[in-house]
């Protein structure tokens, strides 16, 4: 799929160019028609036998780059949590599919602390190993200094290598989780107990906290997932 960006005087645009004209069906004439509460508004054209999606980011900036200069922070993750659950239930309405959802943090859009996200109808990911890839920016962008940050963001992950979970289940738990029930020293513990794993101490070389992580992640249709047992917060550790 190809990406570029257009500018005028007035809007920007984000063009995913797909091969191919695809067929119009109610989905599109749903996104022509409605503007829909966390969708990115979209134009749908025809170039040299392949398809243009337009999006309109004008005045918004992605996470990726949001997130290249600073750290991810627990309100910022909610914020993101709580905009993606009211966009799949507000789509809905619109008889639109969830997994048709784009959520690469490239092309997730932020302005005013509001969230957007881009539909695309020729999407063929499935929604679980898209919101499982978040959950991995999520963890590697977090700042471990924001002690219910980290605790939100490692329990996301891990939720998400469950077999056959349920996205806006695992979201509406994480919203409905109390600041007070997150332990005081979650972070200090995640650390101390990743720190003395052998995977750990080889990354720490190189200051890249969370790498043999998407190591393992990249493997697990060869094994189980087993790392995170290795990793298991006892009470006692509190």
């Amino acid at each position: 799929m190809k990406q570029f960006y257009t500018n005028n005087l007035k809007q920007a645009h984000l063009v995913l160019e797909s091969e191919g004209c695809c067929e119009e069906d109610f989905q599109v004439w749903m996104l022509r028609e409605n503007e829909i509460q966390g969708l990115l508004k979209i134009q749908i054209k025809y170039i040299d036998e392949n398809t243009q999606y337009h999006y309109d980011v004008s005045g918004k900036v992605s996470l990726k780059t949001m997130f290249e200069k600073r750290k991810l922070r627990c309100e910022e993750i909610r914020g993101i949590v709580n905009a993606l659950l009211e966009t799949m239930q507000e789509m809905r309405k619109y008889m639109l599919d969830s997994s048709k959802l784009i959520m690469d943090p490239e092309f997730i859009f932020c302005e005013r602390d509001q969230y957007y996200f881009c539909y695309h109808p020729a999407s063929d990911e499935q929604l679980t190993s898209k919101f499982h890839s978040l959950t991995e920016f999520f963890v590697r962008e977090v700042d471990y200094q924001d002690n219910e940050g980290v605790y939100m963001a490692y329990m996301l992950h891990k939720s998400t290598m469950e077999e056959h979970y349920s996205v806006e289940k695992i979201m509406q738990e994480t919203l409905q989780r109390k600041e007070e029930e997150v332990p005081v020293r979650y972070s200090e513990v995640i650390e101390k107990k990743l720190e003395t794993s052998q995977e750990m101490n080889e990354v720490a070389e190189k200051n890249e906290f969370w790498e043999p992580i998407r190591k393992l992640l990249a493997r697990k249709k060869k094994e189980k997932w087993g790392y995170w047992d290795e990793i298991h917060i006892e009470e006692d550790d509190l």
